[in-house]
């Protein structure tokens, strides 16, 4: 009712206000020669609608309505994100980098030189899924993938902490199996091993992709389950500023600032964000604050060079299970660190390196203190050495480490450090129109497990323009974590590394250009996994897990009409030792309206029955839940947008004895000048 009101009371009156702001303009994509790209996908989003555009013979594309935002894909390319504003010039050209982009064994996923898009989100598409995390949109984006969480917003650490991301039934408690990949370079605490969710906010991310299966060849460790890249935004062309507040149920807020400028050789962007929450329930209260800046110049065409500094710091609570509940129970952790990046794209070959370090300090109530450092150095090439054959070739150099401690115990665990060094080499042949083959191969040599070599194949025919299939095998592995070796529950120094083969075959159809479908099966045999044997104190950490997960995963996405799409997936995920947490099906489904004077998305996650805990003596209740988002345009860069969450108020519990809130909503504004 709330809604229809303030839908009849409005759109009417801002309308015009929309409509006065378009101008048509013609764009042309080009080559890094200026010559023109035929076949060039050029997707289109803005107030007034959302479309699908193919630049023509002479690489024109015509029909777009600015203001605009507009992604621009093509085959060999790197796909080209890009604001139109209001008084652009008619004729807008763009050029293309020159690039065939990652692909690795889950060809659904990551390909982007198949027949469908990858699983990767914008920075547009994820504000309008509401998402408020790179987490949630992760989980939004993907449905084979599930994440853990306890209350209304803050992951938290330690006992307790929530935030697990898991692909396909791997991730581990904590999170050790998927690895999150920030600008090309891995992100993860040195000495336990595993990511920290809540510093993954949306402030500067202008992307988020996923990448299903091993990723080991080109990212080592921790990938074994796969990857997620963010992408931070970066300035295209003169100044943008952005503004985004709301506030809602719980005392909860967002708040978003970005800021950046592109001159002729050189750029610069500074963002930050502050997320705060009195939670659901006594002691659950969160809050944090990240920032981050980038100074950027290009020495020469084709070359770029960068200096990126963030730093973030967050506070969160527990509240413990409602049978057990805590007061004053609480972590607080400081992160920052910098990275020095070179880019470069050339006609025949381009690539990256990135010089990084990370350091972070952590307090627990429980008396735990840490500080931990992550330093390393990475580049990556790739050579088109025939027409149809590109090669990769790679290199990493990781030292990680810290010193932990606990004042209440007077337990010192002592200062720990690890290193490894790794090589990686990929193939791509396009042996006739149809056909393409992928081979990876990975040397990484670990300071205290020893070498690994990871191979990865894979296979893509088109059966006609439409339709494809793919098949694949790879490898991938996880070395145990200094909390593993040294610290606790019951360090074991003679552990060695996980193993994962993983068999896939997928097939790919788009029958028209407004619908496109995906079925994916899938066949994972993990070996050596590391669990916890005995009961406290008598507790020892040892290799003896072992699991074949079998699945199967499908997504659709209908074009109904200009401006009405409807997007599905489905993930069924059958285990011989399905962990605890995860569930064996799991549905994604969204509509989303482009109204021309407002945009709705209203989506879904069903969730089926999982196991509470490792004696699987419990079982946590299946759970559906319904997400409306609502954004309308008041003028030129302002809009206004409403966020209602378990819009159905069911009641559910993702983590035993956290019950989760039911109908909550965040209101805002967004500006853009």
């Amino acid at each position: 009712m709330v809604l229809t009101v303030l839908l009849r009371c409005l759109l009417p009156a801002l309308a015009a206000a929309a409509l006065t702001c378009a101008q048509p303009v013609r764009l042309r994509v080009l080559d890094p020669h200026g010559l023109p790209v035929a076949g060039a996908t050029v997707e289109i989003r803005h107030a007034q609608a959302a479309r699908t555009l193919t630049s023509d013979g002479d690489g024109f594309a015509r029909g777009i309505v600015t203001p605009a935002e507009i992604r621009v894909t093509a085959a060999g390319f790197e796909p080209l994100l890009r604001s139109l504003e209001s008084g652009s010039a008619e004729l807008v050209e763009v050029r293309l980098r020159t690039a065939i982009l990652r692909t690795t064994v889950d060809v659904v996923v990551r390909d982007e030189s198949e027949p469908l898009s990858p699983r990767v989100g914008t920075a547009l598409e994820i504000e309008r899924n509401g998402a408020r995390t790179v987490f949630d949109a992760v989980e939004r984006l993907v449905p084979g993938a599930f994440v853990t969480r306890r209350g209304m917003m803050g992951y938290g650490i330690a006992t307790n902490g929530t935030g697990q991301v898991s692909l396909r039934g791997v991730g581990g408690s904590p999170n050790t199996g998927v690895l999150i990949v920030v600008d090309g370079r891995p992100d993860f605490q040195g000495l336990m091993g595993h990511p920290l969710p809540d510093f993954y906010s949306l402030s500067d991310a202008e992307s988020v992709s996923i990448t299903e299966g091993p990723a080991s060849v080109l990212y080592g460790s921790n990938a074994m389950g796969g990857v997620v890249e963010i992408q931070p935004a970066r300035p295209r062309e003169g100044v943008d500023t952005r503004l985004s507040t709301s506030l809602g149920s719980f005392l909860t807020g967002l708040h978003r600032f970005s800021h950046g400028a592109r001159f002729e050789r050189a750029f610069y962007s500074l963002a930050g964000g502050v997320a705060h929450t009195r939670g659901e329930r006594a002691s659950a209260a969160f809050r944090s604050q990240d920032a981050s800046t980038v100074l950027g110049y290009d020495p020469a065409p084709g070359w770029k060079t960068s200096l990126q500094g963030r730093y973030g710091h967050f506070h969160v609570e527990d509240p413990g299970p409602v049978q057990a509940p805590l007061a004053s129970s609480y972590a607080r952790v400081g992160r920052g660190g910098f990275s020095f990046n070179l880019d470069n794209a050339q006609n025949r070959h381009w690539g990256y390196a990135r010089l990084y370090s990370v350091h972070g300090r952590h307090l627990i109530t429980d008396g735990f203190r840490s500080v931990d450092s992550t330093t390393g150095f990475r580049a990556q090439q790739s050579f088109a050495v025939r027409p149809h054959l590109v090669a990769d070739a790679g290199a990493e150099v990781v030292r990680f480490g810290g010193r932990a401690r606990n004042v209440t115990t007077r337990l010192d665990h002592g200062e720990h450090e690890l290193h490894s060094a790794a090589g990686f080499t990929r193939l791509q042949w396009m042996p006739d129109a149809r056909t393409r083959l992928n081979a990876g191969l990975r040397y990484d040599r670990h300071s205290l497990c020893g070498t690994v070599v990871v191979p990865e194949f894979q296979v893509t025919r088109s059966l006609s323009a439409n339709y494809a299939v793919a098949a694949g095998v790879g490898r991938g592995f996880r070395n145990p974590t200094i909390r593993e070796l040294y610290l606790f529950p019951a360090p074991n120094p003679k552990l060695a590394p996980e193993r994962l083969w993983n068999y896939q075959a997928s097939f790919q159809a788009r029958p028209r250009g407004s619908l496109a479908a995906s079925v994916t099966a899938y066949y994972a045999d993990l070996s050596n996994v590391i669990v916890t044997l005995g009961r406290f104190p008598n507790l020892q950490l040892d290799n003896a897990g072992r699991a074949l997960h079998r699945g199967l995963e499908g997504t659709a996405r209908w074009s109904a009409r200009p401006g009405l799409h409807l997007n599905a997936g489905y993930a069924w995920l059958h285990s011989t030792n399905l962990p605890p947490l995860l569930p064996e099906h799991k549905w994604n489904y969204a509509v989303e309206w482009d109204a021309r004077r407002a945009f709705l998305h209203l989506g879904g996650m069903s969730v089926g029955r999982r196991f509470a805990d490792l004696t699987r003596r419990r079982q946590l209740g299946a759970y559906t839940l319904a997400t409306l988002r609502l954004s309308v345009p008041l003028q030129r860069g302002w809009n206004a947008h409403v966020t209602v969450d378990n819009l159905l108020n069911r009641r559910y519990e993702v983590l035993a004895g956290y019950p989760m809130p039911g109908v909550n909503a965040l209101a805002g504004m967004s500006f853009r000048f």
